[in-house]
């Protein structure tokens, strides 16, 4: 619920400056819709399945449609600072440690936060202006009931936020001066859990230290333009 506030407020604090005489033309909003890829992270921990304990080793996001917004503002010509959200209507997978089969563990509405900027390579006088584009911010899992193998429900799993951030770009094609296309491709890692791994630098070597494990995935997004 807090994090469903927190768009609210920056959607319409987005609106309310918008309206200023002074920032016209500054302002672009992008509704969007694509794919998101799946990914893995490694974890170890007990699942129930068909009333007994399997050991399991890998979560797997399954790939989705995505759907969200972009909002931006242009603090220049070429720059843009901008807030993402993306969805996915998804499920989690579970790989069985003895089988190495992945099973259907839950469902899962997977929320993407970020906050970011981007460059734009061509001037305001070109309608093709490709970009590149970073952002930091949160991934938020509202997870549904654990299943056994796709069978009942046995249970449920805990909502998740996570620290994420994506790094990517795109091109923009303005058909007016208020109306646009956009096509962005993007890499989203989300943290997942940290495990005991082998880490190597050219200085010390390699030695034994705690690893963070992302899920990585790609959004691929088309949307409409429209700026004010």
């Amino acid at each position: 619920m807090k994090y469903r506030i927190a768009w609210f407020l920056a959607v319409a604090a987005f609106l309310l400056a918008a309206v200023s005489t002074k920032a016209q033309g500054r302002f672009e909003v992008t509704p969007f819709v694509g794919y998101e890829t799946s990914g893995t992270y490694p974890i170890d921990v007990l699942s129930g399945t068909g009333g007994s304990l399997a050991l399991v080793d890998n979560l797997r996001v399954n790939d989705a449609v995505s759907y969200g917004s972009f909002l931006g503002y242009n603090l220049s010509e070429n720059f843009q600072l901008e807030f993402m959200w993306d969805r996915n209507n998804t499920s989690y997978s579970a790989r069985d440690i003895t089988t190495q089969q992945y099973y259907k563990a839950y469902d899962s509405d997977i929320d993407q936060f970020q906050f970011g900027g981007l460059y734009m390579f061509l001037g305001s006088e070109h309608k093709l202006r490709p970009y590149v584009a970073a952002s930091l911010g949160f991934t938020r899992d509202s997870n549904g009931s654990v299943t056994a193998s796709g069978s009942t429900p046995v249970g449920t799993t805990p909502n998740r936020t996570a620290f994420a951030y994506s790094i990517g770009g795109g091109v923009k094609y303005y058909l007016s001066r208020h109306v646009g296309l956009r096509g962005d491709m993007r890499f989203l890692p989300t943290y997942g859990s940290s495990s005991n791994g082998e880490y190597c630098d050219p200085f010390f070597g390699c030695y034994n230290a705690r690893v963070r494990n992302y899920l990585d995935r790609g959004n691929f997004v088309g949307g409409l333009i429209f700026r004010f």
